[in-house]
């Protein structure tokens, strides 16, 4: 089966290097397989907002993001192969967040435009919050660890008719056997 892929956004500062770490020590210390997950620290949605928010100082949550070019699509479509998404919220009170004025601008800027480019490109992502431990069990909890959930997550149920796959043939079979029952 192949590793469940983690993908970690957040603005500069936020921890994503050491969420990483912790994770990945704390699922090989887990029942899981070592290769059963891959987990990075910076994912291409990430990589091209960086570029194209350091090209337009003056781009924030208030312009529409132009998510049609070829390289955002192929961004995107990079995105929406890893199994989750997970955007390190800035917490104020951390070491970080009380740099000075200038840098935090900047880094609700890039926090405010990854939510409002996942959000955009309808793909699906879990905001982890806290510190230290408190974060790294948040991050746990939101990758739902079950074997039981990942399978199911990978191979969804489809029910197929005896005779075929045909959805029409299927909803009449249904419909003949609810009637039986009402009668």
């Amino acid at each position: 089966m192949p590793p469940m892929k983690v993908a970690l956004l957040g603005a500069a500062g936020t921890g994503k290097t050491s969420l990483a770490r912790a994770l990945t020590l704390a699922l090989a210390n887990s029942s899981a397989a070592p290769d059963d997950w891959h987990i990075i620290d910076e994912s291409p949605v990430q990589r091209l907002l960086q570029a194209v928010a350091s090209a337009n100082p003056t781009l924030d949550q208030t312009t529409a993001l132009k998510l049609e070019t070829p390289e955002w699509l192929q961004a995107l479509e990079a995105q929406r192969g890893f199994d989750y998404s997970l955007l390190l919220a800035l917490d104020v009170g951390s070491a970080t967040a009380s740099a000075n004025g200038a840098d935090t601008a900047q880094r609700l800027r890039m926090d405010a435009l990854l939510r409002q480019a996942l959000v955009q490109a309808q793909i699906p992502f879990q905001v982890i919050y806290g510190l230290g431990e408190d974060r790294l069990a948040q991050a746990l909890s939101a990758l739902k660890r079950s074997p039981a959930v990942r399978e199911a997550r990978r191979k969804p149920w489809v029910w197929a008719c005896d005779k075929c796959s045909d959805p029409a043939c299927e909803h009449r079979l249904l419909s003949d056997l609810l009637a039986s029952r009402q009668a």
